[in-house]
Order: C-alpha cells, then sequence, then structure tokens
C-alpha cells in the first residue's frame, strides 16, 4: 500500500510538470518566440512580461515539480532510508502548483482584482513548496542505513538552494502596486540561482551518483568531484553577484565534474551496452555539451566585458541562459526521467525510438536557438524553428512517459516452491 501511494506521488508530480511545461512553459515560449519574429499578438501584454512570466513557470513548474518528483523518490533510495512523510510531498507539490498558477495569471493582468494579494500568495507557496521538498530531501540524505558518499554534499547543496531561489523570486514584487516587469537585475539574480544554483547543482551531483550504473562508467573520483562542484558553486554566486569571473568558474566548475565522472570516457562494461543504456549516454553527453556551452558563452561574455567592450545584450545572455535551460536540464530530465520512471514503477519505457526523436528534437532546438544569439546572428526564422523543435521535443517526451504511466505495472517475481528434502542417517 505504501508503495502504490509513493508512486502515485511520483506520477503525480511528473503529470503536473508535463502539463504546465506544454501550456504556459514551453508553449508560451514558443507562442513568444512566434510573436518576435512572425508578428503573433500577446494580447496586449508587454512582450518582456510575458518572458518573465514563462521564465518564472518553466524553471519553477516543469523543471523544478520534475527535480521534486524524481527526488523525493530517488534519495531515499539512494540512503536507504525511508519515504519522505506523505504530507511533505502534498505541500511540494500542491504549494508549487499553486503557486505558479497565481503568479501565471496576475503578473500580466494588472487590472485583476486582488491582484497584489495573489501575487503574494504566489511567493509564500513558492517558498513553502520549495522548502517542504527540500526539508523531505535533507531528511532522507542526512539519514538512511547506507554510507555516505561524496555525491551527496553536491546534491544537498542543489536541494538547499532551491527554497533560496523561491525567497528571491518573492521578493521581487512588493506586496502592494506590483508592477507588470518585474525589475530585470532582481529576476535574473532569482533564475541563476534558480537554474545553476539549484537544478543545476543538483544534476552533478545525481549524475555522479547515477553514471556507474545507468551506462557502466567508472564511479566518480571523489576529490575531483567535490573540487569541480565547489568551482560550480563558486560560480554560481559569482554570477549572482555580477562578477566578471562568474562564467569562467562555471566552465571550469563543469569540465572538472565531467573529468570526475569520465562522462566522455568508455564503459567498464564487459559486454555491449543495452539502447536504453546507449540511450542515456548519448542525452547525458549532449546535455552536459550544452552546459559547457553556456558556461563558455558566459566566461566570453564577462572578459569581454572586462576589457571594456560594454555589458553583453539580452540576446547574447539569452543565449546562455537556453543552453543551460534548454540543454543542460531539459534534457537531463529526459534522460532520468527516462530511466527513472519506468524502473520506479515497475514498467517499461514506453518507446525508445519516441524518447530518440524526444532528444535529437531537443538538440537541434536548442542549437538553433544558442548558436545564432551567441553570435549575434539576425537569422530570426531559425530562432522561430528552435522553438517549434523544442516543443516537439517536449511533446513526443510527455507522450512517451503519459504512455509509460499508463502501461499496467509488471506483476512481482512469484517466489519458488520450497522443495523438502529427506535425509535418512545410518
Amino acid at each position: 500500500m505504501r508503495d502504490a501511494v509513493r508512486r502515485r506521488s511520483l506520477a503525480l508530480f511528473v503529470v503536473a510538470a508535463l502539463v504546465i511545461a506544454l501550456t504556459a512553459g514551453f508553449g508560451l515560449g514558443l507562442w513568444l518566440l512566434l510573436s518576435r519574429t512572425l508578428g503573433l499578438t500577446t494580447f496586449g501584454v508587454p512582450w518582456a512580461v510575458l518572458v518573465q512570466v514563462h521564465g518564472t513557470v518553466q524553471l519553477f513548474g516543469f523543471a523544478t515539480l520534475f527535480l521534486m518528483g524524481v527526488g523525493l523518490e530517488v534519495l531515499p533510495r539512494f540512503r536507504g532510508a525511508t519515504p519522505a512523510p506523505r504530507p511533505l510531498a502534498a505541500v511540494a507539490l500542491g504549494a508549487t502548483v499553486a503557486a505558479i498558477v497565481l503568479r501565471a495569471v496576475a503578473q500580466p493582468i494588472v487590472a485583476l482584482p486582488g491582484r497584489d494579494a495573489a501575487l503574494a500568495l504566489s511567493g509564500l507557496l513558492l517558498v513553502a513548496g520549495t522548502g517542504a521538498f527540500a526539508v523531505g530531501a535533507v531528511r532522507a540524505l542526512a539519514g538512511g542505513a547506507n554510507p555516505h558518499r561524496p555525491d551527496e554534499i553536491v546534491m544537498a547543496a542543489g536541494v538547499l538552494a532551491a527554497p533560496v531561489g523561491a525567497l528571491l523570486v518573492a521578493a521581487e514584487l512588493p506586496w502592494r502596486g506590483a508592477p507588470l516587469l518585474v525589475d530585470p537585475a532582481a529576476d535574473d539574480r532569482a533564475v541563476w540561482v534558480m537554474l545553476l544554483g539549484s537544478l543545476g547543482t543538483m544534476i552533478l551531483g545525481v549524475w555522479a551518483r547515477i553514471a556507474p550504473p545507468f551506462m557502466a562508467a567508472p564511479p566518480a573520483a571523489p576529490r575531483r568531484l567535490l573540487a569541480g562542484a565547489a568551482l560550480w558553486g563558486a560560480g554560481v554566486v559569482a554570477t549572482v553577484a555580477g562578477a566578471a569571473i562568474g562564467g569562467a568558474l562555471l566552465l571550469a566548475g563543469i569540465l572538472t565534474v565531467v573529468w570526475a565522472v569520465g562522462l566522455y570516457g568508455g564503459s567498464i562494461a564487459r559486454q555491449p551496452l543495452a539502447g536504453h543504456a546507449r540511450l542515456a549516454r548519448l542525452t547525458v553527453r549532449s546535455a552536459f555539451l550544452w552546459g559547457i556551452v553556456g558556461a563558455a558563452v558566459l566566461a566570453w561574455l564577462d572578459g569581454r566585458s572586462a576589457l571594456g567592450a560594454g555589458a553583453p545584450t539580452y540576446l547574447e545572455v539569452s543565449a546562455a541562459r537556453h543552453a543551460f535551460a534548454l540543454g543542460l536540464v531539459t534534457l537531463m530530465i529526459y534522460a532520468v526521467a527516462a530511466r527513472v520512471i519506468p524502473s520506479h514503477l515497475d514498467r517499461r519505457l514506453r518507446s525508445e525510438r519516441l524518447q530518440l526523436a524526444a532528444v535529437i528534437l531537443a538538440n537541434a532546438g536548442v542549437a538553433l536557438r544558442v548558436v545564432p544569439q551567441a553570435l549575434a546572428l539576425d537569422l530570426a526564422p531559425l530562432v522561430a524553428l528552435s522553438g517549434v523543435l523544442s516543443y516537439l521535443g517536449l511533446a513526443a517526451f510527455a507522450a512517451n512517459v503519459v504512455q509509460t504511466l499508463r502501461t499496467p505495472a509488471a506483476p512481482p517475481p512469484t517466489r519458488a516452491a520450497r522443495v523438502p528434502i529427506a535425509m535418512r542417517l545410518g
């Protein structure tokens, strides 16, 4: 009974994340790209306001809900600990979804009755949801019967950064007279904390833990992993603070972690990897490649600014941000979800071909978005196409996950009947 409840909880997190992504997450992002390139209407709402709404919904409604659902499921298993209490999981899911809905509705409609109260409540609920998740996750990481490992320090840092990002989002808007457009500097700080400090750091720690069973990689070198995570964390702090060294630290950090986990090295398996393992390796390698690209773009922009070339443009910063968000985070969600959801729900992934299609479309989408913007090229049709491809990739992934969830669970293995053994003495 307890296992069935836990599995339903994971499915609820996943379905909620997919619904939000298909509508106000990727869906709104695609609409904004097409409005910028093809002149589609934004129904009287300033484009920049909807961009902020899209960013908040994408980070907290799609990526963070996946992080919560998978984290509350796998972290207790990593540690050999009891699952998070059901009330904590319910608060994490319910409060976060309610916060996202309130923010998405209230921010762009200035004449909405009770708008200030709705925005304030949204911020409080977001802090409550991420806080409940952090309590459940840290409780699992601190307890359990298994020996502690260095990657758990990295995962804990990512978990604790989630409520910090939520606090920054809650503090963006005043409780009275909230403007349509949030202060861009304050919004950037919240985005970087959530995108790099929470999601990015969790990815580094979780992948260091699951790389050996996922694709028969050698165990991560502990000192290299912790050194890389420390450089990454310092880069997050510097980026949030606006220091010119942030991008270089992020780049050094992710490269050190890649070295520590042997991501681009060979497998230690004696037999050829199964199809799902090869697919996971392809997805994760491309995800980390985009993380490296994002850090390199930030390092280039920081260095150029330090030399007096002026502040980076919105599109250049957008290139780095989407390399992390569409590349590193989204592709890692695709990779981990395609393995964790079937295995923890006693099912098989519905279609490896559909998963491969999602990965190919996602990589094409992020390439057409990041490369033109990073090179400051005026290629609006390609950028618009990137949104279409990214959305199609999400749709393929969502269809595969939903079909997997609808597949009946595999029956438990039957126990062999005991065979009595007769013994004669003498």
